[in-house]
């Protein structure tokens, strides 16, 4: 059955505010009902708990590379190459495009997941005339499920946010941080910014209140090692996104007081799953995308390692609870990289994942080092740009290379033909390049098809070619819960594009 409640003005610009005290949205968002017919799957094929595992950004580039280089650095494989290959697993290849464009962003992904429908992008389960709709979180527990979003991004963050908010405007995360309240058991990432009182626009304490309904705050990594008799959970370990994980690893405050994505997703498990209890949980290695938006290869590898030791945390999990389904896919392409051919022969292709393995920096910490050596015309020295970059590489750069990123650390960019790579990231991108071989079409999302693998329960219903809407049939349907959400086609949708203001349509949404 399909609702056909439509937002007020009001709530299409804020719909959080109905819900920090821990009210409903208004209205009750759910209508649940067990299937009454034929199609109902037998209760005993049915999983008991669903885990869907996304590396947000993760083109088919991105598993490619990182089975060689897990090879490399960690002397052994990746679990996701492990999980493709077992003959109990179905894999299979999504659409991903959204409403309005070829190219989806992470809202629109989510919210075709967690709706059955199609948005505008930049929207989170909000149809362009002003339908909400119902996201999958609201279902799943009415119908009994414990709900967790686990992610190293802040947690209103829109792949997380598209599985248990509605939200009009996938930046409003203050409101969305509001949504979680009483809907969400189990909360880890970061975002910390958008729960305190002292950095909300508004000054309400949501942190308080979250403690008040019965949510133990966590905010460093010890703290997830301690016994806790709480089953709820609001994990906030960093202000905004969590630090990369090469940057992580390679300096030691970071790594005291940051958790990894495995380490989040094991407590998780652990709480949803107290007494038995069935759950639905979100698996979010959500800086694999922010890493490739920024053409950084090294950091996108160390990123789906995080997000690979996560998912052998839930592999695990299934393999002693045999009654649980894991999908792992991802919402979209990001800048598609690839290892090119490289040296005579293509003799040194190989040779430059040693290249990468040897860098200790995002692009982002040389960024904020360079930064801390311009000088009075805005620019770090050519010096400071070949120092800067050998210590954070181990790659000597030559006159053309330091030359072009200087002018792009001080906003020239000057020498760039593709306006994609006009910032300072792309062009250190396209330099380094040069040695470690890593090819990129561009710093935005593709439309490419993406892979989709599932193991257990109900994993038969992922095979072949899906569209992205799909993912929510079939999740519910092994749910036990029959819903529709209304939907609208893209020539219905035609006479709302204007309200997409031409700013929107510049932004490169991650």
């Amino acid at each position: 059955m399909a609702s056909d409640r439509r937002l007020s003005r009001r709530e299409v610009l804020g719909i959080g505010a109905g819900v920090v005290g821990g009210a409903s949205l208004g209205v009750p968002l759910v209508d649940t009902v067990l299937y009454a017919d034929d199609s109902a799957p037998a209760a005993d094929t049915l999983p008991r708990s669903i885990i869907f595992v996304v590396a947000d950004g993760m083109s088919v580039g991105v598993p490619s590379l990182a089975e060689p280089f897990s090879r490399l650095v960690r002397g052994r494989g990746t679990n996701y190459y492990k999980m493709l290959k077992a003959k109990q697993s179905r894999s299979g290849l999504v659409e991903t495009h959204s409403l309005n464009s070829l190219v989806t962003d992470s809202a629109a992904a989510s919210t075709a997941w967690a709706s059955g429908s199609r948005v505008f992008n930049a929207v989170l389960n909000v149809l362009p005339d002003g339908t909400r709709m119902t996201p999958i979180a609201h279902l799943a527990r009415d119908a009994g499920f414990r709900i967790g979003l686990v992610t190293t991004t802040t947690i209103t963050h829109a792949t997380p946010a598209g599985f248990a908010a509605v939200q009009s405007n996938r930046n409003a995360q203050s409101d969305i941080a509001g949504q979680y309240l009483n809907v969400v058991d189990v909360m880890m990432g970061g975002g910390r910014n958008y729960f305190d009182a002292a950095t909300r626009t508004d000054r309400l304490d949501l942190t308080t209140r979250y403690v008040k309904q019965g949510y133990a705050l966590l905010d460093r990594r010890d703290q997830l090692s301690l016994p806790s008799m709480s089953d709820k959970v609001l994990g906030l370990f960093d202000a905004g996104h969590l630090p990369y994980s090469i940057d992580r690893k390679n300096q030691p405050e970071i790594e005291h007081r940051v958790p990894t994505l495995a380490e989040m997703t094991r407590s998780a498990l652990d709480t949803l799953g107290r007494g038995g209890s069935r759950f639905l949980l979100q698996v979010e290695g959500g800086r694999v995308d922010h890493a490739a938006h920024q053409n950084d290869a090294a950091a996108m590898l160390w990123e789906q390692l995080d997000f690979d030791d996560a998912l052998g945390v839930v592999l695990d999990h299934a393999e002693e609870h045999p009654d649980t389904l894991v999908v792992v896919t991802t919402d979209h392409g990001t800048s598609n990289p690839g290892l090119c051919g490289m040296g005579s022969l293509y003799s040194q292709s190989t040779l430059c994942l040693e290249r990468i393995a040897a860098v200790t920096a995002s692009f982002y910490t040389i960024d904020q080092r360079l930064k801390k050596l311009a000088e009075g015309d805005g620019a770090p020295s050519r010096d400071a740009v070949v120092e800067v970059v050998r210590g954070a590489t181990g790659i000597e750069l030559t006159a053309t290379e330091s030359g072009a990123v200087q002018r792009a650390a001080a906003g020239n960019h000057s020498t760039v033909l593709n306006s994609q790579y006009r910032n300072f990231q792309g062009v250190l991108g396209q330099v380094l390049a040069n040695h470690n071989g890593i090819g990129w079409t561009g710093e935005t999302h593709t439309a490419d098809y993406v892979m989709i693998t599932a193991c257990g329960p109900g994993s038969e219903l992922f095979r072949g070619l899906l569209p992205n809407t799909d993912v929510f049939d079939h999740l519910t349907k092994l749910m036990g819960i029959s819903y529709r959400n209304p939907a609208m086609k893209s020539k219905q949708a035609e006479k709302y594009y204007a309200a997409v203001t031409p700013r929107e349509l510049a932004t490169h949404w991650t």
